[in-house]
């Protein structure tokens, strides 16, 4: 199984669809405008001119409609209790009652079904990113990543996602921290995608967290775990996630030794090409062991 970048056809098109600007929390908390072209495509902007004029009427409806009120979602590796959150919209806030957990309120926009916020990468840029809890992975574009003076090197680890409109191949970094709201994690896994225009906010983050998600008040909660200090993440990820990493690498190996076995003796450049591709992947593997062994993955995970 490959990590899965996004949930639904709906996110990737939003992802592709907004115009990336470095924005502050009060530009993000501005109107979000969408609308639905020929083509079936969900497209949003924050710029009402940005909407066609044949549009505009359906993007300004969609904007002006309130949230149906609805259960808070909450998901959870692990047993967890936390007070929901507050009927109001609040301002950026954390608490912590006694040796409780911290727990972080954090305002959202919606963005159809989406949901936004902003986020400050490495102590230095804060962009938008679209909550995405189906994404193994931060995922940065890469002007924000170039603003943010990150560092992909010709030797980076490169990983396959699954997205609704094909695989496409990203290369991983390690972010120093990343932050939202008051919720802060360091040595955060993420992927750099040179095509989209706005971020992916995954699992690499909340894997730290419990987190609860109230649509109808526009409220995202956090509550810290400790699943980092008890050994059930290593480098930010999970067991499952490493061992699906590790799983979906051997499978592309496999695939082709398979088709150069089959492959005929006379189709020589199929075969070369095979062989080189067989190499790469098996340098892939050997960055893949060397970053397990700095988080200090058991074998176990790897296999």
């Amino acid at each position: 199984m490959q990590p899965t970048m996004a949930r639904a056809p709906l996110l990737v098109a939003a992802v592709l669809a907004i115009a990336l600007t470095p924005v502050t929390p009060s530009r993000v908390a501005a109107e979000i405008f969408s609308w639905t072209d020929a083509d079936g495509h969900v497209h949003y902007t924050q710029d009402l001119q940005g909407v066609p004029p044949e549009h505009r009427g359906e993007a300004r409806e969609k904007a002006s409609e309130e949230p149906a009120p609805s259960r808070v979602q909450t998901f959870s590796n692990e047993p967890a209790s936390a007070a929901p959150p507050a009927r109001q919209r609040p301002a950026y806030s954390a608490a912590r009652s006694g040796g409780a957990r911290r727990v972080h309120h954090i305002p959202v926009q919606r963005a159809g079904n989406g949901m936004i916020v902003p986020v400050r990468l490495n102590d230095s840029v804060v962009a938008p990113f679209l909550i995405d809890t189906g994404a193994s992975y931060v995922l940065v574009p890469k002007a924000v990543a170039d603003e943010a003076g990150i560092q992909v090197g010709p030797d980076a680890r490169k990983l396959q996602f699954s997205t609704a409109n094909g695989v496409v191949e990203h290369a991983v970094v390690t972010l120093d921290s990343v932050e939202l709201g008051t919720a802060r994690v360091e040595d955060v896994p993420a992927s750099i995608s040179p095509n989209m225009e706005i971020g992916l906010l995954g699992l690499s983050f909340f894997n730290r967290f419990t987190y609860q998600i109230d649509a109808a008040n526009g409220v995202l909660t956090l509550i810290e775990n400790d699943l980092a200090e008890n050994g059930d993440l290593r480098g930010g990820r999970s067991e499952s996630q490493w061992r699906s990493e590790f799983g979906a690498l051997r499978q592309r190996m496999e695939w082709i030794e398979a088709q150069r076995s089959s492959a005929p003796s006379t189709h020589g450049r199929l075969v070369e090409a095979l062989e080189e591709q067989h190499a790469s992947l098996e340098h892939e593997l050997e960055r893949l062991e060397s970053e397990a062994n700095d988080a200090h993955v058991p074998d176990a995970w790897r296999e």
